[in-house]
């Protein structure tokens, strides 16, 4: 299994997207069925919460004009790390940063994700 640039490409946009429809076909693609997704308030189990978990930040952050960006990744056989920024969508100073620790399922979606906010 080979976890590209273009996956974390695909992991970043999923929670910037505006489409609801584009958005639950992205969150099926990044994660397994079986995947979970955890920050500090909640375990997401399945693609249903997943996406509500999304759809969630969706609202919270990017409607009301952030975006996350990609800081940094890393991968291990078959886990990885990606860093992330949220940014003002026009421009401006890091608001937030996080780590998202995954571990990905033999059909290269992810099977664990665990969100860890950063100091920045």
């Amino acid at each position: 299994m080979s976890i590209d640039n273009g996956f974390v490409e695909r992991y970043i946009a999923v929670w910037n997207e505006p489409n609801p429809d584009r958005r639950r076909k992205a969150v099926a693609e990044v994660w397994h069925e079986d995947g979970r997704y955890a920050n500090t308030g909640r375990v997401f189990k399945g693609l249903a919460e997943i996406e509500e978990a999304v759809t969630e930040a969706y609202d919270d952050f990017v409607a009301k004009g952030f975006a996350f960006r990609l800081n940094a990744h890393a991968v291990n056989h078959d886990a990885a790390r990606i860093t992330w920024d949220m940014v003002p969508q026009g421009g401006g100073e890091i608001a937030a940063r996080g780590t998202e620790y995954l571990v990905f399922a033999q059909d290269g979606r992810v099977l664990s994700d665990y969100q860890f906010p950063e100091e920045i």
